[in-house]
């Protein structure tokens, strides 16, 4: 027995997560030394944020759907056997006909992908967590609170 954990998907199923790959890929592709979204694993990024939201599951369930649909009438074996440029031709109509999907599609691919430690290296910055045990801050002159100090306590009431 392994003392391994292993994280199991929680939303995608085996087709839908070579969909997700294909897809990945062309909304953040391969270039200038950075990997592609799909190749770099932001596919279980997006399984950890879809799987505990209903909303997102319809969304997506959805989506897929028709991306698949859309990518079989153009070659019946479906999205991933398309070219490049089918493919973009797909994502492109698909876009304009579920904005919501989309908006969610890309907004959780970008997310995943520039907080992922790969990306992050490549970029450059230093990584460290944010304030307040992070990154350093240059002191500023706190006297500029000075009037604050003296105001009395407030309370606001709602």
């Amino acid at each position: 027995m392994s003392n391994k954990t292993e994280t199991l998907p929680t939303f995608f199923t085996e087709p839908q997560r070579e969909l997700m790959l294909h897809v990945l890929n062309r909304l953040i592709p391969a270039e200038d030394g950075f990997p592609a979204a799909g190749d770099l694993g932001i596919v279980e990024y997006l399984d950890s944020v879809v799987g505990p939201s209903v909303v997102l599951r319809r969304r997506f369930t959805e989506g897929m759907i028709r991306i698949e649909i859309a990518g079989q009438k153009k070659e019946q074996a479906g999205f991933a056997d398309l070219p490049d440029d089918s493919k973009d031709e797909v994502l492109r109509q698909v876009e304009s006909g579920m904005p919501e999907f989309f908006v969610s599609l890309v907004k959780q691919t970008y997310n995943g992908y520039y907080t992922n430690a790969t990306v992050l290296e490549l970029l450059g910055p230093e990584v460290r967590p944010p304030q307040p045990l992070g990154h350093d801050v240059e002191p500023g002159d706190l006297n500029l609170l000075e009037d604050v100090r003296k105001r009395a306590r407030a309370y606001r009431l709602v």
